[in-house]
């Protein structure tokens, strides 16, 4: 999806139903970069920027970037690369983490 897209579906009308996009930040464990990707028919679609996926190097600049698009929460979704070997059904190789974004 490209961030133009992902602008339009934030400011859309969310009444009845239209519902508002649910947004990840995913990252390994071992890393600090992050990508930016969008929930789309239970589906996650990086989010594109002039051709490219969104990359932040920190949190804060992700939680910046969002917070100036009206973005209220994120998940957080760290891939656990340990748990990528086991065997199926053993454990989910991903922790899901809600973020608020708001400032108190």
């Amino acid at each position: 999806m490209q961030k133009i897209q992902l602008d339009h579906w934030l400011h859309a009308d969310h009444s009845g139903k239209n519902v508002s996009p649910k947004l990840y930040v995913i990252s390994c464990e071992d890393l600090s970069d992050y990508l930016l990707a969008v929930e789309y028919k239970h589906k996650l679609e990086p989010v594109h920027k002039d051709g490219e996926p969104m990359h932040f190097s920190s949190l804060e600049q992700v939680k910046d970037v969002l917070s100036r698009l009206g973005v209220d929460s994120v998940y957080l979704r760290l891939h656990n690369t340990d748990d990528e070997c086991s065997a199926l059904g053993e454990s989910v190789p991903y922790h899901d983490i809600e973020m608020s974004l708001q400032t108190h």
